[in-house]
């Protein structure tokens, strides 16, 4: 359902393998960990490939082979993230984007378990028909940069890494683009720290993040650590 004359590609980056989600370390063994990264970019890749979604594919860029495989099972392509930093993997994965044709490339951690169809569709209306837009979806206290809707694809360079929204607008408006800065989106909902996992239990996460949360895997974590 991708909108015409705009060619937009979701470019979804996520690290699953050894360090995934590092800072729940006190709180999940490292396969715990392993297993809510994996649920997590299931459900992005979900909403992305959805038939619903206004995309034209999806690049994923992923650490593991057993991701790439997931990434492929919903009709995404994979190519594999070298080890470098997340900005690496998102410039591996905008430059196979722009490969396919794709004409907006909206970026997406795989840690946005909240992100649904119609967070796309606002990420695209914020853009409008400008020919050069960086729409920022903020995270939840407005410091990160949880989607980054960049038209064309190569506008600016991204610079992800906290506190990354103010900069972002600053590249967009040096390069003489729209800058928009949405919140309050599904999408604002990352999980990093203990609390943000705890959180879940009284969220509408998707599907596969719920089985995990609902498989009593986690149970123990979020029991343990006040909301």
């Amino acid at each position: 359902m991708a909108l015409a004359g705009l060619s937009p590609w979701a470019v979804v980056v996520a690290r699953v393998g050894d360090g995934a989600k590092s800072r729940l370390a006190h709180v999940l063994d490292p396969t715990q960990r392993h297993e809510l990264a994996l649920a997590m970019l299931a459900d992005v890749l979900a909403v992305c490939t959805s038939p619903h979604a206004p995309l034209d594919g999806v690049i994923a860029v992923l650490d593991t082979l057993e991701a790439r495989t997931l990434a492929r099972g919903f009709g995404a392509q994979a190519i594999p993230d070298d080890g470098g930093d997340m900005n690496r993997a998102v410039r591996a994965g905008i430059s196979a984007a722009l490969a396919c044709g794709a004409e907006t490339a909206i970026v997406l951690p795989g840690d946005i378990p909240l992100l649904s169809v119609s967070d796309l569709f606002a990420l695209i209306d914020a853009a409008t028909e400008d020919q050069r837009a960086v729409v920022v979806g903020a995270s939840r206290d407005g410091q990160g940069t949880n989607a980054l809707l960049l038209r064309p694809p190569a506008v600016i360079t991204p610079s992800f890494g906290p506190p990354s929204v103010d900069r972002h607008l600053r590249l967009a408006r040096s390069a003489g683009a729209t800058a928009r800065v949405l919140s309050n989106l599904g999408l604002s909902h990352d999980v990093d720290t203990p609390a943000d996992l705890a959180a879940l239990a009284d969220l509408p996460v998707g599907r596969s993040t719920a089985r995990l949360l609902c498989s009593g895997n986690l149970t123990a974590p979020l029991a343990s650590h006040p909301r």
